[in-house]
């Protein structure tokens, strides 16, 4: 890019970090991070339940509630970066300034992945020095989750933009990213483990990846039966329930599509929208 351009996308990362740091989204999100993170520490020793005496256990217990937090974190910095400077007029105090739509595009996501990024890291940095602290070492692969964690959350939060990208209200982004990646998706995900197809283009059933890479080994497809009476006529009849684990390699690749494809459609249609 040409140097003005690189510093009309710094301009625009500066304000949009004045702009989350005087809103209420990111004091939620980091407020948020230390309360569950603070119940997960606080509720075993006060019902009288010891820690996981493994550190892996322990820290993917901890962990469990990554995905929900990258899910907010999308849907709070991301759904309505675009659709809230058409729908509250205030793009036309923006636009017309002498800067490209491209450099406030990137310098907006920018912000959002810089602010994001903080809140997984520091959940993250919670997670470590507890397990550190209580049990004395710091699992394998702990650096490769928070890799994969982060590739997860480029990729939702591309996908938030071209949403917001596309939808006339601000709402209906933030309702559509938000159900998308915490109902939608995971509904599919679970679908397949009954009707025994393997959800591999799913970006929620891959970002699975950074919770099982701390198990040794990493975990193979499994095939679960049961039998129960079908009726008088049908006598026994047996059931069977397939759980699936995503592939590292293939779920990178599906993870890193996902943000680019995501990530230049949004350009191209924020460039193309108009007020």
């Amino acid at each position: 890019m040409a140097p003005n351009s690189v510093r009309q996308i710094a301009t625009v990362i500066k304000y949009e970090l004045l702009k989350y740091l005087r809103g209420r989204r990111l004091l939620a999100i980091v407020l948020l991070t230390i309360i569950i993170s603070a119940i997960f520490l606080i509720v075993p020793p006060a019902i009288g339940t010891a820690y996981p005496k493994d550190p892996t256990d322990f820290i993917t217990r901890v962990l469990s509630f990554l995905g929900v937090l990258s899910i907010l974190s999308a849907t709070f910095f991301g759904a309505d970066a675009i659709v809230s400077e058409y729908e509250s007029k205030t793009g036309y105090f923006l636009f017309p300034n002498p800067i490209r739509k491209t450099a406030i595009f990137v310098g907006k996501f920018i912000a959002s992945a810089l602010v994001s990024v903080g809140a997984i890291g520091l959940y993250y940095v919670i997670a470590v020095v507890s397990v550190r602290v209580i049990d004395g070492s710091i699992p394998a692969n702990t650096g490769l989750s928070f890799a994969y964690s982060l590739i997860y959350l480029f990729a939702i939060l591309a996908i938030a933009y071209l949403f917001s990208a596309i939808m006339r209200s601000s709402v209906y982004s933030l309702v559509l990213t938000f159900f998308t990646f915490f109902l939608i998706l995971p509904i599919i995900d679970a679908v397949g483990s009954v009707a025994k197809f393997k959800p591999w283009f799913s970006v929620t059933f891959a970002n699975g990846i950074s919770q099982y890479i701390f198990q040794n080994p990493y975990p193979a497809d499994k095939v679960f039966t049961t039998t129960a009476a079908g009726g008088p006529s049908a006598g026994v009849q047996t059931y069977s329930l397939v759980q699936y684990y995503p592939e590292i390699r293939l779920s990178v690749i599906v993870m890193a599509a996902y943000f680019v494809v995501a990530f230049v459609l949004s350009i191209i249609l924020a460039r193309r929208r108009e007020m």
